[in-house]
């Protein structure tokens, strides 16, 4: 007599075959989806926003066209509202997950940048490691423009950063989980790139944002922001210092910090180590070594010194010092870092070590 299955495995059974039979219902073909590279939010007088997209073009679309990329833009009163508008527009789905940079306008990034990023950490549908930058220029322009390089939209900006690319120690790289942590961070206020609309190329370096809450309050130089990678620590491959007789790269960096708080008062004390190699030098006035580091010295010393007078003024901790201080603070003190940082006592010192190398050696007396 043959023994019968219990009925829970015929069950079993019979679910895992609906399961493999009925495939993925709600998903879409690579074909019928549009690619988003870049996303740019900019203000808009009648709804408060329009936001550019530039979708990247297969090869067999670039035949008729003749470009790699075609350009939209649409009106919202948010982010999801204008992509919702767009949807209306458009044969194929939208894919957000393809975005490679957010591009920001600068009036839009003076009134302030958190109700038009919430939505990409609420819904997670933009990646968190999409570049962040604000632009100064005519938005249009910027995403009609080819790329003077070939690259697709969107990873053009972000080659434009990367430190395997076009990326140098003064061009400050930020990504969006980065913006959005420091929002809700008393103790790190955001340092954001600033791109210029360019003539010929699609935008040049034009320095970094100061942003309090959200808000752009200030800017810091291409100079300032090398202070800042040094100090941070974000410091990576090398850079050139052009000084008045000489040519210095900077080949390493190793920052120390100390951090104390004397009768409420905040005490930060930096010390910077450098190594350098002289690349070039004058031909009219032969340097000796000393003379050469004092006068790189002195021009770090003048980018620091302003640096400092901007964020403190602004009350902007971009360093992330105040992290420092947190096991110092009672949490009530936490929202008041802002004034503290603006009377904050900071000192910093730089030890140069210069290599003697080139086809000239100088003189290290």
């Amino acid at each position: 007599m043959r023994r019968k299955h219990p009925i829970w495995k015929l069950a079993i059974v019979c679910f895992l075959t609906m399961t493999v039979g009925s495939g993925c219902w709600d998903s879409k073909d690579i074909d019928n989806r549009l690619m988003i590279g870049v996303i740019g939010l900019e203000k808009a007088p009648e709804t408060g926003l329009r936001v550019w997209f530039r979708f990247p073009l297969p090869r067999a679309g670039q035949e008729t066209s003749k470009k790699d990329f075609f350009t939209m833009s649409q009106k919202g009163f948010t982010v999801p509202d204008a992509m919702n508008k767009l949807r209306y527009k458009l044969p194929k789905a939208l894919e957000t997950s393809s975005t490679r940079a957010l591009l920001l306008d600068e009036p839009l990034a003076k009134t302030g940048l958190t109700p038009f990023l919430e939505f990409a950490i609420r819904e997670r549908s933009v990646p968190l490691d999409a570049v962040v930058a604000v632009v100064r220029g005519n938005m249009e322009r910027i995403f009609s423009s080819p790329n003077p390089t070939g690259e697709l939209s969107g990873i053009y900006t972000k080659l434009f950063f990367e430190p395997y690319a076009g990326g140098i120690p003064r061009k400050n790289v930020t990504k969006l989980w980065e913006v959005y942590a420091k929002f809700y961070n008393p103790f790190h206020a955001n340092l954001i790139p600033v791109l210029i609309e360019g003539e010929k190329n699609s935008f040049s370096f034009g320095g970094n944002a100061i942003f309090i809450s959200g808000r752009m309050v200030g800017e810091i130089n291409k100079d300032e922001s090398l202070l800042y990678e040094i100090f941070t620590r974000r410091f990576h491959d090398s850079e050139v210092e052009l000084m008045s007789r000489s040519d210095i790269r900077i080949v390493h960096n190793h920052t120390r910090i100390a951090t104390s708080l004397e009768g409420g008062k905040p005490i930060i004390k930096i010390d910077c180590s450098l190594v350098t190699v002289l690349i070039d030098s004058s031909r009219q006035r032969k340097l000796n070594e000393s003379e050469i580091i004092a006068e790189l010295e002195s021009d770090l010393n003048g980018h620091a010194k302003s640096l400092f007078e901007k964020t403190q003024r602004e009350g902007a901790d971009v360093f992330g010092f105040g992290n420092r201080f947190r096991s110092r603070l009672e949490p009530s003190q936490y929202d008041h870092w802002n004034e503290m940082f603006k009377s904050a006592e900071i000192s910093y010192s730089f030890h140069i070590d210069m290599r003697n190398t080139g086809l000239e050696f100088i003189d290290s007396k």
